[in-house]
């Protein structure tokens, strides 16, 4: 056979071993591959609400222990100044002679 026989019985051979291989390895049928897609979807959908309602969750109670914290460090800074505003009256009223 010449060059050019064997150049083309090469590309057939390799166009048909190509072809059978594609059709032995393709994906599943459109509907199925949308039916999985929608599925994986789903699932990462889920996933993120679930992790969007913790986060919410775990934000809501950090806000509510700083609120906390925040509430407490103010009470005690306030009663500390009212002892002091309370201690600097009554030094005030020893030194003018009051009672």
């Amino acid at each position: 056979m010449s060059r050019n026989t064997n150049t083309l019985m090469a590309f057939v051979l390799g166009a048909a071993v190509g072809g059978i291989t594609a059709l032995l390895l393709a994906p599943d049928k459109g509907e199925v591959t949308r039916r999985r897609l929608g599925d994986v979807g789903s699932r990462g959908l889920r996933r993120g609400r679930d992790a969007v309602s913790h986060a919410a969750t775990s934000l809501e109670q950090d806000s509510h222990d700083i609120d906390q914290a925040v509430s407490d460090g103010v009470h005690q800074r306030v009663d500390a100044a009212r002892g002091t505003a309370s201690a600097a009256r009554d030094a005030y009223r020893r030194e003018m002679g009051k009672p």
